[in-house]
Parts: structure tokens; C-alpha cells; sequence
């Protein structure tokens, strides 16, 4: 008859081995990881459903694009920022580029006056975004006479008078790009992070990693690593 001891502690080891590594992807290392993936997949969408909705809604987000250009994506002036992230905990910040467009002139001011002189002076209104996003009133004054349209047609300003615009932008601006990224976010991050595929994609690589031989915690994490760069880059601006 011959016995057989089994070295139930080499079993065990083994076994418990692949339980950690399988444990370390819900790690904080890992999870951070994950969140960036997340910044990069989720804001890729996002940039592109407010082209959409200033494009159907041009009167509540013109503000964010170039004058002339509201939803093309080359003329945005907002960008997303990954401002930090906590273990799985991710902070989407945002931020308005300066226009760098001069501010149309309407052709009615192009024409030359009765004294046969026109608007020429093209001028940049380089926080246009972020003014009129915040939609308080603003007040200038400028040494040179100012022309405008108002509702009963050409308006002149004498030189150093001030101006004061109550709604620059109109009503609607006001925090409208700020409302539609919270409620977008909350709508839709979930729902595309699971339709991303990258999920299946973590699962899978880990997977590999733990059924081989040399698959322990750091060979997962640095899968993990490999999938998020290949996705983000190590972007943390989106615009």
C-alpha cells in the first residue's frame, strides 16, 4: 500500500494567490486607474452631446463656441478637466478657453452713415464664454463712439458714457452649459461606461493574467495600466 501527504499548505497558498489577485481588481490602485478610463470614455460623449445641443439649441449655449461656429467642434470654448480622482471617486471640473474670433459686425453698421464714414474697428470679446455664463450684468465705457443696433435701429454712444448690458448673451445662457454637464452626467455616465466594453475588456485581461502562471497583483495591475493608457492616454483635459 502506498500513502500519499498531501501539502495542503502549497494548495492553499496557490489558491489564496489568485483569490488576491482577483481581489486587487477592486483595489484603490486599480480603481484609479479605472476612474481615468472613465474620464477619457465618458467625456468623449459628453464634448460631443453639447455640440449636439447648442446645435438644436443655439439661443441657451452659443456662448461656448466661437461667434458664427455654435457646435462645431473646432470652435469650442469650454474644456473638461479630470481635477482628481479617490479611489474610484472621479472629479470632472470645467473651464472656458478666451475667444479669439472679433465680434461680428452686423452689415447694416457696415454700410457707410450720412457723414460716409462705417464701423470698421473689430473688436475681441475674449471672456465672451465665461460672461455670459454667468449671465450678470456688465458695464463698459470706451474713448472712441460706439455704434450699435437696438430695437429701433442704430444706436451712437459718446465717447466715455457707460454701457450696461443686463442679459449679455440673453436669458438663456445663464448657467446653461453648467446645468446640461450635471444633468448629462447624471443621466449618462453609468449607462455608457457599461456599453464601453471596457468592463469586459478588465475582466478579460485579468483573467488571462490569474489563470497563468505567473499572475499575481502586480501583473494584474499592470494590465489593468496597459487597457487605461491604450483608452486615455493620460489625458486630463478634454476639449
Amino acid at each position: 500500500m502506498i500513502k500519499l501527504n498531501i501539502d495542503s499548505k502549497t494548495f492553499i497558498n496557490q489558491i489564496m494567490s489568485k483569490v488576491d489577485s482577483a481581489k486587487e481588481l477592486t483595489s484603490p490602485t486599480v480603481m484609479q486607474e479605472i476612474a481615468k478610463a472613465a474620464f477619457t470614455i465618458t467625456g468623449e460623449r459628453f464634448v460631443l452631446s453639447v455640440d449636439r445641443e447648442a446645435s438644436q439649441n443655439p439661443k441657451k449655449l452659443h456662448h461656448i463656441y466661437e461667434w458664427g461656429s455654435v457646435g462645431d467642434a473646432r470652435a469650442r470654448l469650454f474644456v473638461i478637466e479630470r481635477a482628481g480622482i479617490l479611489g474610484g471617486s472621479l472629479s470632472i471640473n470645467s473651464s472656458f478657453l478666451p475667444s479669439r474670433v472679433p465680434v461680428p459686425v452686423p452689415s447694416e453698421l457696415s454700410m457707410p452713415g450720412r457723414t460716409g464714414k462705417s464701423i470698421s474697428a473689430k473688436n475681441i470679446f475674449r471672456n465672451k464664454a465665461s460672461v455670459m455664463e454667468k449671465g450678470l450684468p456688465i458695464s463698459f465705457s470706451s474713448s472712441k463712439v460706439l455704434s450699435f443696433l437696438g430695437t429701433e435701429g442704430q444706436v451712437f454712444v459718446a465717447p466715455g458714457k457707460t454701457i450696461t448690458i443686463n442679459h449679455p448673451g440673453g436669458m438663456q445662457t445663464k448657467n446653461a452649459f453648467a446645468t446640461f454637464m450635471f444633468d448629462w452626467y447624471a443621466g449618462n455616465a453609468e449607462a455608457i461606461m457599461d456599453a464601453s466594453g471596457f468592463y469586459e475588456r478588465v475582466v478579460q485581461e485579468a483573467s488571462k493574467v490569474i489563470s497563468s502562471d505567473s499572475g499575481g497583483i502586480l501583473e494584474v495591475r499592470k494590465a489593468v495600466v496597459n487597457i487605461v493608457n491604450s483608452i486615455s492616454g493620460g489625458r486630463e483635459i478634454i476639449k
